[in-house]
C-alpha cells in the first residue's frame, strides 16, 4: 500500500497475519472540474495561517460546519506467518513456537524477554520462514529462520528502550524498531523518539532520534525512503546506503508547527513523496514535498470531514458533507501540478462524510458515522417543498428519509465518479472494509443497545447493477475480520467473555452464505498463511491453541505448543 493515514485524535493501527490479506476491525454522474468548487494550488501561508477560518454560519453560508466523523479502525495481535510456518510469541515463557501449517508440527525456540510483536522479513526461499520478534522486556530483537522442513536458528540484537512496534520495508529488509503511541502493546520508560533500524541482510543497526510522539511509518514503494508521521511533522529517512546515525530530517505538514497535532489528518503518498494534511474544521488542505519541503495550501468549496489517499497512490480524495445542499467528492490527481485543480462530483440529497476505497481504487463506499443524525428540516420551513410531504431542505430528498442511514456506492470512470446507487440501511455504519479483489465489501454497524440482538454487519456485492446485500446479525462484537487475498472469503471473530461466545464465522463471499464453527478457547486473533491457503485463529488458552481452517472447510487444531506437549487434529 503506498498511502499511509494518520488521524492523530484516534486509533489508527495496522496488523494483520500476512502481508497478502487484508483485515480490519473495530477499533470508519461523472465529475469534472468545477470553477466554484475546484481549488487551486496557492503560495504558502504566512504565520500561522491555515487558509482561512472556519466557515461561520453566521456569514451567509446558511449551515454550521459539519460535525467530525469517527472513522473507526483496530489493531488485534495476531500470530505472523512467512513462507508455511506460523510463528506465535510466548510472553509468559519467553519463547516463540514455530508451527509448520502443513504438517502441523511444531518447534518451540527461545527468544529475548517479554517477546510481544512479530514481523515477516527477508527470506531468499519460499520454503524457509523468517521473522523478527520484539522482545520488549530485554530491549531487544530476535530475527529466525526456519530452514525448509524445520530446524529454526535464532540470533539476538539490542533496540532502543520503551518500543513496542516494528514496521517493515516493502522488500522486507530493513525493519524500523520504533514507538507508536496509539499501539496495542504497552510503551516502556524512556523518549518515544528514538527508533532503531535494524538490516536483516547484514545483521547492522542503525540508530537515530525522530520527531515527538510517532505514530505510524511509512515506505516508498522502490524502498529507498522511509517516512515517519510525529506530531512534530514527517521525517524523511534514506535507506539505500543506510549508515544514518543521528537526527534524519522532519519537514513541516502544516503552515502552523504549533498546531494541536490531534486535528490534524496526514496522509503519505509515498511514491511521489507527498503529505496531504487535512485540519479538522478548516476548508484547506496542505500538500507538502517531503522531499524539498515546500508546501501548498489548497483551498476547498467546503469544510472536508474525510480525506482517503488511493492505495493505488495517484489521487486523493475528500469527502465534503452538507445538510442542505448534498455531498461533494473531491479527487485530486496525483503527483501534484502547477495547476493542479479539483474534480468535483457532486451526490445531492445524501450527507456522506466519510470514504472508503477499494483496493485497486476504483469503487468507494461512502457513509456517515454520526448516530444519533441531525434532524431533517421541517418541511415547512423549506422554500423549495411541500409541507404536506414533498421535498424538504435536503437537497431533494423526502422529508421523512433519514440520509444518514444510507450508504452510497460509487464507481470509478475515465470522466468522474459515478454515484447512483444508495442503499439504504438499518444502523449506522461504524467502519466498512472491502474485499481484495474489490468485488465485496462488508459494513460493520455501531452497536444498537436497542436490538434484541446489538451487533451486525451487512455484506454487500459490489458487481451488481443493483447490489444484492445481506445483514448477518450478532450476539458479540466482530472483530477482527480478514478477507483472503483471492476475495473468496471472509473470516469473523466473535468473542464475549461474560456470555461464553467464542465462535468463528467464514464467510462464502460468492454466495454470501455464512458458515459457523464453535471454538475451544476465546479467539484473539486471525491470519492467513498463502503458501496452504490457510486462515489460521489464534486463541486465548493457557498453553497456546491455534485453528487452520482450510478453503474447503477442513478444520485442525493444535494445543499446547507452549509447552509443546499437545497435537489435536
Amino acid at each position: 500500500m503506498f498511502g499511509l493515514g494518520l488521524f492523530v485524535g484516534a486509533s489508527t493501527l495496522g496488523c494483520d497475519g500476512e502481508e497478502s490479506s487484508s483485515a480490519f476491525g473495530n477499533a470508519s454522474g461523472a465529475g469534472s472540474p468545477s470553477p466554484e468548487g475546484s481549488g487551486g494550488i496557492g503560495e504558502e501561508g504566512g504565520g500561522g495561517d491555515q487558509g482561512g477560518p472556519p466557515l461561520d454560519p453566521d456569514d451567509g453560508g446558511g449551515e454550521p460546519p459539519p460535525t467530525p466523523e469517527q472513522e473507526d479502525e483496530a489493531d488485534f495481535r495476531v500470530p505472523q506467518a512467512s513462507g508455511p510456518y506460523v510463528y506465535s510469541a510466548s510472553e509468559t515463557t519467553d519463547s516463540v513456537a514455530v508451527i509448520d501449517s502443513g504438517t502441523l508440527t511444531i518447534e518451540v525456540v527461545g527468544v529475548g524477554r517479554g517477546p510481544t510483536v512479530i514481523a515477516p522479513v527477508f527470506t531468499d526461499d519460499e520454503r524457509a520462514g523468517a521473522v523478527v520478534v520484539l522482545d520488549q522486556r530485554s530491549d531487544d530483537l530476535a530475527l529466525l529462520h526456519t530452514a525448509p522442513g524445520g530446524d529454526t536458528t535464532v540470533s539476538i540484537h539490542d533496540v532502543t528502550s520503551s518500543a513496542n512496534a516494528l514496521a517493515v520495508s516493502p522488500d522486507r529488509r530493513y525493519v524500523f524498531v520504533h514507538v507508536d503511541v496509539d499501539g496495542a502493546e504497552e510503551i516502556g520508560s524512556g523518549s518515544d523518539q528514538e527508533v532503531t533500524v535494524f538490516d536483516v541482510v547484514s545483521g547492522e543497526t542503525h540508530l537515530m532520534t525522530v520527531g515527538a510522539h510517532p505514530r505510524a511509518i511509512e515506505f516508498s514503494p522502490d524502498a529507498t525512503r522511509a517516512f515517519i508521521v510525529t506530531a512534530d511533522g514527517v521525517n524523511v529517512v534514506p535507506l539505500g546506503g543506510m549508515g544514518i546515525e543521528g537526527k534524519p530530517d522532519i519537514v513541516p505538514v502544516s503552515n502552523d508547527p504549533g498546531i494541536d497535532p490531534r486535528q490534524l489528518e496526514i496522509f503519505v503518498a509515498a511514491t511521489y513523496g507527498v503529505a496531504i494534511t487535512r485540519i479538522e474544521g478548516q476548508p484547506t488542505i496542505v500538500a507538502t514535498n517531503l522531499l524539498t519541503g515546500a508546501r501548498q495550501v489548497l483551498t476547498l468549496s467546503g469544510i472536508p470531514t474525510d480525506l482517503d489517499l488511493s492505495p493505488t497512490g495517484d489521487f486523493a480524495l475528500l469527502a465534503v458533507p452538507s445538510v442542505t445542499e448534498g455531498s461533494r467528492l473531491l479527487e485530486l490527481r496525483l503527483p501534484l501540478q502547477a495547476d493542479s485543480a479539483f474534480v468535483e462530483h457532486l451526490v445531492p440529497g445524501e450527507y456522506l462524510g466519510l470514504a472508503q476505497l477499494s483496493p485497486d481504487g476504483n469503487a468507494g463506499i461512502f457513509y456517515t458515522s454520526q448516530n444519533p443524525p441531525r434532524p431533517v428540516p421541517d418541511a415547512e420551513e423549506s422554500t423549495d417543498g411541500d409541507a404536506t410531504g414533498g421535498e424538504s431542505m435536503q437537497a431533494g430528498l423526502p422529508s421523512d428519509v433519514d440520509p444518514r442511514f444510507r450508504v452510497t456506492l460509487g464507481h470509478r470512470t475515465e470522466a468522474g465518479w459515478s454515484t447512483d446507487v444508495t442503499l439504504f440501511i438499518d444502523r449506522v455504519v461504524d467502519s466498512v472494509g472491502i474485499a481484495p479483489d474489490g468485488r465485496n465489501a462488508m459494513l460493520i454497524h455501531a452497536m444498537d443497545p436497542a436490538a434484541t440482538v446489538p451487533y451486525a454487519y451487512t455484506l454487500v456485492d459490489l458487481t451488481k447493477e443493483f447490489p444484492v446485500k445481506k445483514t448477518q446479525t450478532l450476539e458479540a462484537p466482530p472483530e477482527p475480520i480478514l478477507f483472503t487475498p483471492d476475495g473468496a472469503r471472509a473470516v469473523v471473530l466473535l468473542r464475549d467473555d461474560r456470555t461464553d461466545v467464542r465462535r468463528v464465522e467464514q464467510i462464502d463471499l460468492e454466495s454470501f452464505i455464512v458458515a459457523n464453527l464453535q471454538l475451544g478457547s476465546p479467539p484473539e486473533g486471525v491470519g492467513f498463511v498463502a503458501s496452504t491457503a490457510k486462515v489460521f485463529v489464534s486463541q486465548d488458552h493457557p498453553t497456546g491453541r491455534i485453528t487452520f481452517i482450510e478453503a474447503g472447510g477442513s478444520i485442525q487444531t493444535v494445543t499446547g505448543f507452549r509447552i509443546n506437549d499437545a497435537v489435536k487434529d
